[in-house]
């Protein structure tokens, strides 16, 4: 056992040990609680992946169906008129902010609320797009709000990783090994004072029998 595999110890006193013990029985614990919200951690991720994934499907499919509207639209008045008729829609938007607890880590909670309403002069021809205008843009601002939650929960999930596997291969075995080499020093020093002992005895024996 090398010295490098145990904790610096100054002196080893049975205090110390039992020290070492309940520091060992905090340590397991604390390594069963990281692994269960790493296990929570790497669920909350899957859901909001699989959330991703679903809400970009849809967003493309509604993609495909406003840029068909719109070159439909774009080939029969023109880029020109589309451009000069683009300044009268209005492009303010209001998405409310949040937060939610997931597991521990603080994500976004985003609400669309404030959609400006279709410009009159918008040509009947991209009717498809004016249908689809709230719908693309509460798609976007949901996968902003899952995207970045994948991002915070894949840091933390890191982050909690690294702390259960230093406590796993690095901290817990440390421990364990300083208590098995106090144990060790402390039987070895036993030994020797029982050969103390015996050897003390011995000599008293010997010079009460010379006298």
């Amino acid at each position: 056992m090398s010295s490098g595999d145990i904790i610096k110890i100054s002196r080893p006193t049975k205090i110390e040990l039992i020290r070492l013990r309940r520091r060992l029985i905090l340590a397991r614990r604390l390594h069963r609680i990281l692994r269960d919200r790493l296990t929570l951690l790497v669920q909350e991720f899957y859901i909001a992946l699989r959330k991703v994934l679903e809400l970009r499907r849809k967003f493309n499919e509604i993609l495909l169906e406003v840029y068909q509207s719109y070159y439909n639209t774009l080939r029969i008045h023109g880029y020109e008129y589309l451009d000069s008729i683009s300044s009268s829609v209005a492009v303010d938007l209001r998405v409310v902010a949040g937060t939610r607890n997931a597991v521990g880590v603080s994500v976004p909670m985003l609400e669309l609320r404030d959609v400006p309403q279709s410009s009159p002069l918008i040509p009947i021809e991209s009717y498809r797009i004016q249908l689809r205008r709230r719908e693309l843009l509460e798609l976007t601002v949901l996968l902003a709000e899952y995207e970045k939650s994948l991002v915070l929960l894949g840091s933390e999930i890191a982050r909690t990783r690294r702390k259960v596997m230093m406590l796993e291969k690095v901290l817990i075995p440390r421990i364990m090994k300083t208590i098995a080499y106090l144990k060790m020093k402390f039987d070895e020093m036993e030994r020797e004072e029982k050969v103390r002992l015996m050897r003390t005895k011995a000599m008293l024996e010997k010079a009460r029998v010379s006298q």
